[in-house]
């Protein structure tokens, strides 16, 4: 039985990786602004370390990427736990706001603002600006889910993944990310 769960697993996840951006490709930069205000051009800026980039290009798929956010922070973030001594990579969430959505983006950020905790805005970015160059590259097509991307410390794609959160997803990016 547990094998073919885990046979199931693996096919869900192979499918879902057929469907978007494919591994081995380096990330799109994009130029982005934390809830600080300060910029940073994604993946230049977090070269050196693993990555992890969730992006959300509509309320929809901001929803489900807040899914993933206290699952994140208490795995890789947290520096009161263990998980500390073995996870250190970026990560950021990337809402982007585009076309008629752009004009919203600044009252939009500040509601975001009021409710993110101080020291997690650095996590946070905005993007304002053309999504179709993005929306092409990472296969995207669905503005209803929110993607996940893993990025090596070069910047090139390791894993991708869309949708709601997922224990076992999270666990198999742990595999991949974990520092010796």
């Amino acid at each position: 039985m547990n094998k073919i769960k885990t046979l199931l697993l693996l096919s869900i996840i192979t499918i879902s990786q057929i469907a978007f951006a494919q591994v081995g490709d380096p990330f799109p930069t994009i130029k982005v602004s934390d809830l600080n205000e300060d910029s940073l051009t994604i993946p230049e800026d977090s070269k050196g370390k693993f990555t992890l980039v969730g992006v959300a290009f509509s309320e929809d798929a901001q929803n489900d990427l807040y899914t993933w956010s206290d699952p994140v922070f208490q795995k890789f973030m947290n520096d009161n736990n263990l998980n500390s001594l073995v996870y250190d990579p970026n990560v950021y969430l990337i809402l982007m706001f585009t076309g008629v959505n752009s004009i919203a983006a600044n009252k939009a950020k500040e509601k975001i603002e009021a409710g993110t905790d101080e020291s997690l805005k650095d996590n946070i970015v905005i993007y304002k600006g053309k999504m179709e160059d993005y929306r092409k590259k990472l296969k995207m097509k669905d503005r209803k889910l929110p993607y996940f991307f893993v990025l090596d410390k070069e910047g090139t794609i390791i894993y991708e993944c869309k949708g709601r959160y997922q224990y076992d997803i999270l666990e198999k990016v742990g595999e991949m990310i974990e520092e010796d």
